[in-house]
């Protein structure tokens, strides 16, 4: 019996049987298309949760993933709610920063309740639309960078890792802060009635920090929050999108999803350690193949990595990351169609 893209959603979450591989979709990705077809650019979406939610449906009339997602990967509307100055250098696109929260002013700094953030609460008032709009039918997925992302964007990468080496009781009282906040994030979500949530984490790579930095810092945080994901019955979607991703550790922290880029590992390898543990999100190659690629180049990875992973539950087909902003529409169509194709559990194993 065919499901809807919520129930497929959910059931590859709890790694359960479904009649097809999910297709996930990640923050607004292939904007262009989305803002050409409303007249609405993503400036204007930080500001109103109508327009907001526009956005995030005409992403899933035109693609037809198996989700929406009630936030978007700017990694700044956190940062911003907890003193960041942002600026607007493009409508078009993401705010960059303008400032960051001085050092000197980050033991003054207090956890926010993001519904009285003017932008933070832009995304939940806006997630409630989603709900009401396509929520039973589709899977609205909440949105959140872990506590580590949002404290690199508080003070700066930079300034950051100086403080877990020089002032490590300082790095620890921000990084409790931010997770205050962020708490108060699920719950907000819990409360409109979401039942997912994306958890940006790619600061746990091994190009940025040793493993032994992200246990006592990274870890120590994104565990706390996936704790209340599990309180509040949510499930958590951990995405991490390094080089060189710390992902045996992330797992260990029994998060619903593992969302990987699939260049920066080795698949079988990944597959091998994580299949039966949790569900497995593979992603597709964006930057390269997605972007800059032809749609038959496409149906063929998706097909080797359906191949890959066979017919166990707990699986879906993403792009690695969010898409680029003029991603061709005629590669999305055929990854769709080929998660389709090769996806459908009633099919033999792609070979």
């Amino acid at each position: 019996m065919a499901m809807t893209p919520r129930q497929r959603f959910q059931a590859a979450l709890d790694r359960k049987e479904v009649d097809r591989v999910p297709l996930f979709y990640q923050h607004l990705g292939a904007a262009s298309h989305l803002q050409k077809a409303t007249g609405i650019v993503t400036r204007e979406g930080f500001e109103d949760p109508e327009k907001f939610a526009k956005l995030a449906l005409e992403a899933y009339r035109q693609f037809g993933f198996d989700n929406v997602m009630a936030g978007w990967g700017d990694i700044l509307i956190e940062s911003q709610a907890h003193g960041v100055k942002w600026k607007f250098t493009d409508p078009r696109f993401y705010p960059q920063v303008d400032r960051y929260v001085p050092m000197d002013r980050v033991g003054s700094l207090r956890p926010v309740d993001p519904m009285q953030d003017p932008h933070w609460s832009v995304m939940l008032k806006g997630a409630r639309i989603l709900m009401e709009s396509i929520g039973h039918e589709v899977a609205v997925v909440g949105c959140i960078d872990s506590p580590m992302v949002i404290a690199m964007e508080t003070i700066s990468m930079e300034n950051l890792m100086m403080a877990i080496y020089q002032d490590p009781t300082l790095a620890h009282y921000l990084l409790r802060t931010v997770t205050e906040s962020s708490i108060a994030y699920l719950e907000h979500i819990r409360k409109i009635g979401l039942e997912e949530v994306f958890i940006e984490n790619g600061s746990a790579g091994g190009e940025m920090v040793s493993l032994q930095m992200y246990e006592g810092f990274d870890r120590k945080y994104l565990e706390e929050g996936l704790d209340w994901c599990s309180k509040l019955g949510l499930r958590s979607i951990v995405h991490n999108c390094s080089a060189s991703p710390h992902y045996e550790s992330e797992a260990e922290l029994h998060p619903s999803a593992i969302h990987l880029h699939l260049t920066a590992v080795d698949v079988p390898e990944m597959f091998s350690k994580l299949k039966g543990r949790l569900c497995v999100v593979a992603g597709i190659d964006h930057m390269t193949l997605l972007f800059k690629k032809g749609p038959d180049e496409v149906e063929t990875e998706v097909k080797r990595v359906l191949g890959l992973w066979g017919r166990d539950p707990g699986f879906m087909i993403a792009p690695g990351c969010e898409l680029p902003y003029k991603t061709p529409r005629e590669n999305l169509v055929r990854l769709k169609q080929a998660t389709e194709r090769y996806g459908a559990t009633d099919r033999p194993i792609p070979q």
